[in-house]
């Protein structure tokens, strides 16, 4: 089987995020590295693109609330 790749434009769009936000979850390790291609750039496969969206769509848990009364 071949995995498809896909650009990092290609992958945003799927995503539904911005350049920003991805590139920082790379920064602090939010989500694992992708590949690269011979000149650098980031290639994603259908896989990485399942596992950041996976992170995008994670449950958290409420912040406890500082100011309510009881």
């Amino acid at each position: 089987m071949r995995d498809n790749f896909f650009s990092t434009k290609e992958a945003l769009k799927k995503i539904g995020i911005s350049r920003n936000t991805l590139f920082l979850w790379f920064k602090h390790r939010k989500i694992p590295e992708v590949r690269r291609d011979r000149n650098g750039h980031r290639i994603f496969t259908d896989r990485d693109i399942r596992t950041i969206l996976s992170y995008k769509n994670k449950l958290l848990p409420p912040k406890e609330n500082r100011f309510a009364k009881g």
